[in-house]
């Protein structure tokens, strides 16, 4: 079963090689990030962040509802910048479940450059700490700050940092920790489209601590928003479920969403014969992921974690070029497992390819970009827990 430590490359390929490299990586990410932010001099870019600090402000003056009505939103989107609404386009929106104002209230002070870069390095931060909790090596926290994916996600700060951490800590603590797993994974909530696939995924493999625990975060985080923001925002969320997916889903479809089902039906214009294709995905991948999971003996955790991750995104016909720097936290789980059985023929090159597909994403907007990355962590997922089995 092992391939050896090094894997043919060069020398320089290492921790020490990784940190130098990566903290350069991560430097021109910041100079960017400042320079577009909080540094620049020309008018203010609307970006993703400004939904975030929009509905954050609203939420604090007791207007929490208003952020799920797209025309009044495009309005105070506009006053938060300055500007006229025209220059805000309508494809901002506020779109996640009330409980995920609690995570954006604290940017609501700052203006639009400070409260992206603020959001950027706290959302950063976590990412660094639940990288930690997989792989406590500072080469290996580096290396996921500095995949391509982070500053797709800092560059319109959005929450693919955040839900990436969630899903580093989901997975990190499943076994040793499952309450602090079930508190990540009822957290997850606030994107409820990648968790599809994780409740039962829990209940098949017998892992009801952690179950009990999401269930009981998940509750207790929209009970505390129906009382913090008010019954009426969940009555503005609820029916804005549908339309948001019209939305998003329906006519053109989006160039940037990164789905087998956004793909064919930009290809065909043909929604059903998109979503049978795109069912037909999900179904391999949530049962290549099942099949990970169910084998017994179970296989190695991080062959698990990393299908899990791999078939969540690749379930939901909803995800964003944003939302990929999950990518290197399941590429992650995958290396830990090299330190211990060692690298399998071609895997470091593999998982270094899929880290690196969604650069792509910044030249020309593919809608399956992200979904083969997350196939090809899917197939790599599957070949180590057979090569565990043959070893």
């Amino acid at each position: 079963m092992r391939g050896g430590q090094g894997g043919g490359w060069p020398r320089w390929v290492n921790g020490r090689g990784v940190v130098i490299l990566g903290a350069a990586v991560i430097t021109l990410y910041a100079l960017f990030l400042l320079t577009g932010t909080v540094l620049r001099t020309a008018a203010p870019l609307p970006a993703d962040v400004l939904a975030f600090l929009t509905a954050a402000r609203l939420a604090a003056a007791g207007q929490a509802a208003t952020a799920y009505d797209w025309g009044a939103f495009q309005l105070a989107q506009a006053a938060v910048l300055g500007t006229g609404p025209e220059a805000i386009g309508g494809a901002l929106g506020w779109l996640n479940p009330p409980h995920f104002f609690f995570a954006v209230l604290p940017l609501a002070p700052f203006g639009y450059g400070w409260a992206w870069l603020l959001w950027v390095v706290a959302t950063a931060l976590l990412l660094a700490l639940a990288a930690w909790s997989i792989l406590p090596r500072g080469a290996a926290v580096v290396a996921v700050l500095a995949a391509p994916p982070v500053l797709l996600a800092a560059s319109v700060g959005q929450n693919g940092l955040l839900i990436a951490a969630l899903f580093a800590w989901s997975f990190a603590l499943l076994d040793r920790r499952p309450g602090l797993a079930g508190l990540a994974l009822g957290l997850l909530t606030i994107k409820p489209q990648f968790g599809l696939l994780l409740p039962v995924l829990l209940a098949l493999s017998g892992r009801w601590r952690a179950f009990g625990a999401a269930a009981g975060v998940t509750l207790a985080a929209m009970a505390l928003a129906w009382v913090a923001f008010g019954a009426e925002a969940w009555l503005a969320f609820l029916p804005s479920v549908t339309s948001n997916a019209d939305r998003m889903l329906g006519g053109q479809v989006s160039p940037r969403i990164q789905s087998v089902y956004a793909f064919l039906f930009r290809l065909t214009g043909r929604e059903g014969l998109a979503a049978a294709g795109h069912g037909l995905v999900a179904l391999a991948a949530a049962s290549v992921a099942m099949r990970v999971w169910l084998r017994r003996p179970e296989g190695p955790e991080e062959a698990r974690a990393a299908a899990a991750i791999a078939a969540s995104y690749l379930l939901t016909p909803y995800a964003w070029g944003y939302d990929t720097p999950a990518i290197p936290v399941a590429a992650l789980f995958l290396a830990r497992a090299t330190l211990r059985d060692g690298w399998l023929p071609g895997e470091k090159a593999l998982l270094l390819l899929a880290c690196l597909m969604p650069v792509v994403l910044v030249v020309v907007q593919h809608q399956l970009v992200a979904p083969l990355a997350w196939v090809l962590i899917l197939g790599l997922a599957w070949r180590r827990d057979r090569a565990w089995r043959a070893g």
